[in-house]
């Protein structure tokens, strides 16, 4: 039916709309600079029922309707809103989306069920599997993240975010319908909430007293997480919240929530709240405890505790292994912090490849590297065949001086320089770009030569002219003679 008197909701859309851009004048938000707060002119009636006709669908009314009377596709959360034509070109892929089909993702998938829809090439079931079928996307959040609407089932009209890669199970905002979750996402802009912290729709909505209430209503941890977790959309939190989560904190049982609490409380600086640590020290609970002094603890905390993380850093993994390194580079100008307290770290088996990333990095940053060269010189002789892994061990030992490494460098050198990747980033090396300068290397193995270059100064010569010294057999053979390697 053709819609003849605009309702109320499209002049309000608007008048926010003009209040966001006031807000933003600067375009500072994420995403801001691609849609500016403009919404394209609105989608006419026939298209639109030619497009629902030609897939077989009927979009969700509010949808529907905001496509007829707001616009259609602009101004939106993340990237914006896509227009009809590019939800419609978007959607075309085969192996990922079928519009006309029952959707199969739901709010809260088990594992189980998730790797189920996940299974696009049919492993599992002995058919092709469409893990967004009844989903239309509508804006990207950037690379393969993904906003759409569930077409069809009982969440139809519902906003979801996703990943085209699958690497992750689907996640459905709390709103019931478009119009609402589009709203409150101008409110938000309007307030200046800290989407960039926060992700837009990913959390509670409510103003700080508001959340509080709900935390009061609730017993459930996971729900209190969420709501803790909603507070840091906001830039500062008032004096009546603080008094009450602080003594929240100091009653909770769950080691969880209680974690969470003064890992926020701290982001608003508490006071008090680096004294909670000891208790959740004290519990065992040390990967939540080094994630506050890390990036909410200050460098009070970090000074007072990074003794203790050394102590427990051999019983640390993944994340928490990653933020104790982190505290460590931090406090590197303390008299008793260098390289030799994390050489134990280096002999560990049951690292990750991130793992050992950070700790290389954290190495790279701390003095007294003699203390673990000889790890490093067994590990590059250990023929290891990920540039990657070596680029950030070459970065680790920046500043130390040793023959044995200089002639590991070259010997590495002879070993990529001639790689096809390198070839590749040699030629970019070669192009002059707008203001003089070169292209850098982009691939791994052309990275790793670049930084082994510069472990040489790069020989003498500019970054082009290192570049063709590399590539030549001839000169490079003469300056290996010339420099006894």
């Amino acid at each position: 039916m053709a819609k003849t008197a605009q309702p109320a909701w499209v002049k309000r859309i608007h008048k926010l709309l003009e209040q966001a851009k006031i807000k933003d004048s600067s375009l500072e938000r994420f995403g801001a600079r691609s849609h500016q707060y403009k919404l394209a002119q609105p989608l006419s009636e026939e298209k639109l029922k030619r497009y629902e006709e030609q897939n077989g669908i009927q979009l969700p009314e509010e949808y529907r309707d905001f496509l007829l009377l707001a616009g259609n596709g602009g101004a939106g959360p993340y990237y914006g809103l896509y227009s009809l034509d590019v939800s419609e070109k978007e959607s075309q892929n085969p192996r990922t989306y079928c519009v006309q089909q029952e959707p199969v993702i739901y709010p809260k998938m088990s594992d189980e069920d998730w790797e189920r829809a996940a299974d696009s090439e049919g492993k599992r079931k002995g058919e092709e599997v469409h893990p967004y079928a009844g989903v239309l996307p509508i804006g990207t959040q950037g690379c393969t993240l993904m906003t759409g609407i569930m077409l069809g089932g009982p969440y139809r009209g519902q906003v979801v975010y996703y990943d085209e890669d699958l690497c992750g199970k689907p996640f459905f905002v709390r709103e019931k319908g478009f119009l609402a979750w589009y709203e409150r996402w101008l409110r938000e802009v309007i307030a200046g909430y800290n989407e960039e912290e926060a992700g837009f729709g990913l959390y509670v909505d409510g103003k700080p007293g508001e959340l509080m209430e709900l935390y009061q209503q609730t017993d459930d941890p996971e729900e209190k997480i969420e709501i803790i977790d909603s507070f840091y959309k906001f830039e500062s939190l008032p004096g009546k919240q603080k008094t009450y989560f602080k003594q929240a904190c100091r009653q909770e049982s769950n080691m969880e929530v209680r974690m969470k609490l003064i890992k926020m409380l701290a982001r608003f600086h508490v006071p008090g709240m680096t004294e909670e640590i000891e208790k959740l020290w004290e519990y065992g609970a040390y990967g939540e405890a080094v994630s506050i002094i890390t990036y909410e603890g200050g460098w009070e905390a970090k000074e007072k505790w990074y003794e203790r993380i050394l102590e427990k850093m051999p019983e640390l993994k993944g994340t928490a292994f990653r933020d104790a390194c982190h505290t460590i580079r931090t406090v590197k100008e303390c008299p008793n912090v260098h390289a030799g307290r994390l050489k134990e770290m280096l002999e560990r088996e049951d690292l990750d490849r991130n793992d050992r990333i950070v700790l290389f990095q954290s190495i790279r940053e701390l003095k007294g590297k003699e203390e673990v060269l000889d790890y490093f010189i067994k590990y590059h002789n250990a023929e290891d065949d990920d540039p990657l892994m070596l680029i950030y061990a070459v970065w680790a030992m920046e500043g130390a001086e040793d023959q044995r490494l200089k002639e590991i460098y070259v010997r590495l050198l002879d070993k990529y320089r001639t790689h096809e990747n390198a070839k590749y980033d040699y030629k970019g090396s070669q192009m002059v770009l707008k203001g003089g300068c070169c292209m850098g290397a982009s691939r791994p193995e052309g990275q790793l030569v670049s930084n082994l270059m510069r472990r040489f100064d790069l020989f003498g010569l500019d970054y082009r002219g290192a570049w063709k010294l590399l590539m030549d057999s001839g000169r490079w053979r003469k300056w290996k003679e010339e420099n006894g390697v």
